[in-house]
């Protein structure tokens, strides 16, 4: 091996952990849909936006995709908040990415 190669396999042994941290370090939560909307984008009205309002255990988000989510409405399901994204597992146990427009946090009832 020369010198160039084993510096590559040190810099990716080093980087490989920071590529995996991002889905590994989320915090998920249970929740549930509470309500969706296509709104049409644009002049041409070709492309589409999809609303939902997500509802977690002490807070609710309206959140856009640009893709629609395999869920139903009411059902449970599994989302992680990240800064101004919210990372929704669909029923098949892909991960959607939507960005979080509005964030309304309840106190707890005891």
């Amino acid at each position: 091996m020369t010198g160039r190669q084993i510096s590559l396999g040190i810099v990716f042994l080093l980087l490989a952990p920071l590529a995996r941290a991002g889905t590994e370090g989320r915090f998920w939560q249970d929740g549930e849909l509470l309500s969706r909307k296509t709104v049409p984008v644009g002049r041409t009205f070709l492309r589409k936006q999809y609303v939902y309002r997500v509802r977690g255990f002490n807070c609710r988000y309206l959140v856009v995709s640009k893709t629609p989510l395999q869920l139903d409405l009411y059902e449970p399901m599994k989302f992680a908040a990240v800064r101004r994204h919210i990372f929704i597992q669909d029923a098949d146990g892909q991960e959607r990415e939507a960005q979080i427009l509005q964030k309304a946090t309840h106190p707890r009832h005891r």
